[in-house]
C-alpha cells in the first residue's frame, strides 16, 4: 500500500467496522465534496459558464445549420477550440485532486478489494516458477499455518499449495529451492485486513508467488445480470452520482 496509504489507517480504519458498502458510501460523499470545493475555488467559474454557454449556443446553430455543411465545419472549428479552453481551466483541479485521489485508492485497495483470510479458513497460494529452476521446492511453515498437502513438490509451471490459517497474526511463509529462500507475507485477520496478493520481487530468479484471494463483492450475493461489482465499480458509481449532485447544487460549470 505505502507509506502515504498507511497514514491513512488511523483516519479511514475506522470506516471498516461500518462494513465494505458504508465504508465505500462514505469515502464516496466525502472525496467528492473535496473534489467539487477545489474545482469551485480552482477554476473561474464566471469564464467557465461563458464558455459552456457559447458550446451550447453553437451546437444549438449546428442543428439548425445541418444543412449548410461548410458553416457547420466552421462552427465545429470554433466549438472544438472553446471546448479545449474549458478544459484547460479545469486542468488546474485535476491536478491538484490527483495525487490524493490515487493515494486513497491505494488504501482502499489495500482494504477492499479481496476477502481476508480469517482463522480457520483454508486457502491457497500459487507459485509461478521461472523455466531455469530445477528440483524440488520445500515449504516452511509458522506453527499458525498448516499445511494441507505435501511439504515439497516438483518445480513444474505453477504450484498450487494448500494451507489453513489457525490464529491472527502477520506470519511470512518460506520456500526453499536448493541454497535459494524467498519468503511471502501473509495475514490472519477477522477484521478487513490482507497482505499484498502478489510477490514478484524474485520474478527473474525464482518466480512469482500469489495468495489467491477471494474478491470482495461489497453488496453479497446481489448481483446485476450475474455481475457483481467490486469496490471500484461501486466507487466510481457512487462518485458520479454524488458529483453530479453536488455540481447541480452548487450551481458549477
Amino acid at each position: 500500500m505505502g507509506f502515504f496509504g498507511s497514514l491513512l489507517d488511523p483516519v479511514l480504519n475506522p470506516l471498516l467496522g461500518l462494513g465494505p458498502i458504508w465504508a465505500l458510501l462514505v469515502i464516496s460523499i466525502i472525496i467528492s465534496l473535496l473534489v467539487t470545493l477545489v474545482y469551485k475555488f480552482a477554476t473561474n467559474q464566471e469564464k467557465m459558464k461563458e464558455l459552456k454557454l457559447e458550446m451550447k449556443a453553437s451546437q444549438k446553430q449546428m442543428k439548425e445549420l445541418k444543412n449548410e455543411p461548410e458553416k457547420v465545419m466552421v462552427m465545429q472549428k470554433e466549438s472544438m477550440k472553446k471546448n479545449m479552453e474549458y478544459m484547460k481551466h479545469s486542468f488546474k483541479a485535476t491536478l491538484i485532486t490527483l495525487l490524493p485521489i490515487l493515494i486513497v485508492f491505494g488504501w482502499m485497495q489495500a482494504h477492499l478489494a479481496f476477502m481476508p483470510i480469517m482463522p480457520g479458513d483454508e486457502f491457497t497460494i500459487t507459485t509461478s516458477f521461472i523455466e531455469d529452476l530445477e528440483g524440488e521446492v520445500e515449504i516452511v511453515l509458522p506453527e499458525q499455518i498448516e499445511n494441507l498437502g505435501e511439504d515439497k513438490q516438483e518445480v513444474k509451471g505453477d504450484v498450487v499449495w494448500g494451507l489453513k490459517a489457525l490464529e491472527e497474526g502477520s506470519y511470512f511463509i518460506d520456500f526453499k529451492n536448493k541454497r535459494k529462500v524467498v519468503s511471502k507475507e501473509v495475514i490472519v485477520s477477522e477484521s478487513l485486513e490482507y497482505a499484498e496478493q502478489i510477490e514478484d520481487k524474485w520474478k527473474k530468479t525464482f518466480g512469482v508467488i500469489k495468495i489467491d484471494y477471494q474478491k470482495m463483492t461489497p453488496l453479497g450475493e446481489f448481483d446485476i445480470l450475474g455481475w457483481q461489482p467490486g469496490w471500484l465499480a461501486l466507487y466510481i458509481i457512487f462518485s458520479l452520482v454524488f458529483s453530479m449532485s453536488l455540481r447541480k447544487i452548487l450551481r458549477l460549470y
